[in-house]
């Protein structure tokens, strides 16, 4: 399926080539992309193949490329040290899942500004995050920013923000919704003293786990949070990534700071519905 040539004012225009488009295996590929915002390779395979979309790595690297130079999911250079090339929707991308009823409200094909390549760090490691649940075990499903913001346009009982993601997670046969937060960089202490204030109010989601991309920005923020009702436990991407059940939480209180595990969050969760 080679590109074809038109001639355009004595100018040679090359365009995408013309593809067979399945609605029962790209689109999933396409849906996965765009929802993701930023991706590499190796996350979305797993997650296809998790989720048994897709079975044969071949027929993955076909499809991915033929998505590709159609002009449907745009191909990205690699970002140290997340493995493969990262992959992104594009505008035309947008309009096909439009077209098959597949439209995101928050994100669409006439949006002024798509998402920038300086985000892509921060969308990986939220895919590193969603494929450590995945392994866990425990993941149910997984909602990211994209939809939650869609979502919360919606309906009339949105959440308190528009969170990273949201993760259901099953342990000891109960369902738990917890919201994910990913923090790469060291923000005003206004904006966390408005993110305490948003938290606050929230009354649909009972515990944070609030990511940090490191140690020292975990102790730097972690004296901000003020939330009332709402568990914020904090803890390192990295180490949340390698152990998410038993990775060691900062858990944030009015008056002091405890440390507990995510596995020790939700069972007593589970021990103060039953009371």
């Amino acid at each position: 399926m080679d590109g074809t040539i038109e001639q355009v004012n004595e100018t040679s225009v090359r365009r995408p080539p013309a593809i067979e488009y399945s609605m029962e295996r790209d689109l999933p590929v396409m849906t996965a992309v765009r929802n993701a915002t930023f991706i590499t390779y190796d996350q979305l395979w797993e997650e296809l193949k998790d989720a048994k979309i897709e079975a044969s790595k071949r027929s993955f690297n076909w499809r991915l490329q033929r998505l590709a130079a159609a002009g449907l999911v745009e191909k990205l250079p690699p970002k140290v040290p997340y493995k493969g090339a990262v992959y992104a929707t594009t505008r035309s991308g947008l309009e096909c899942l439009e077209a098959c009823g597949h439209g995101l409200i928050s994100l669409t094909s006439e949006t002024q500004n798509l998402p920038k390549s300086s985000q892509i760090q921060h969308y990986l490691e939220l895919a590193e995050v969603h494929r450590a649940l995945r392994n866990s075990g425990i993941l149910r499903t997984w909602t990211g920013d994209v939809e939650l913001r869609s979502i919360n346009y919606s309906i009339d009982c949105p959440l308190a923000k528009d969170y990273d993601a949201i993760a259901e997670v099953e342990l000891n046969a109960r369902i738990h919704r917890i919201a994910i937060e990913y923090e790469r960089t060291l923000k005003s202490a206004e904006r966390y003293r408005e993110l305490s204030a948003t938290l606050h109010s929230e009354d649909q989601i009972a515990i944070l786990v609030y990511l940090t991309s490191s140690l020292d920005l975990l102790y730097q923020i972690i004296g901000h949070f003020d939330v009332g009702g709402m568990t914020v436990a904090i803890a390192p991407s990295r180490a949340f990534c390698d152990n998410p059940l038993g990775c060691r939480l900062h858990l944030v209180a009015h008056e002091e700071t405890a440390r507990t595990t995510l596995s020790a969050l939700l069972t007593n969760q589970n021990k103060t519905a039953k009371t």
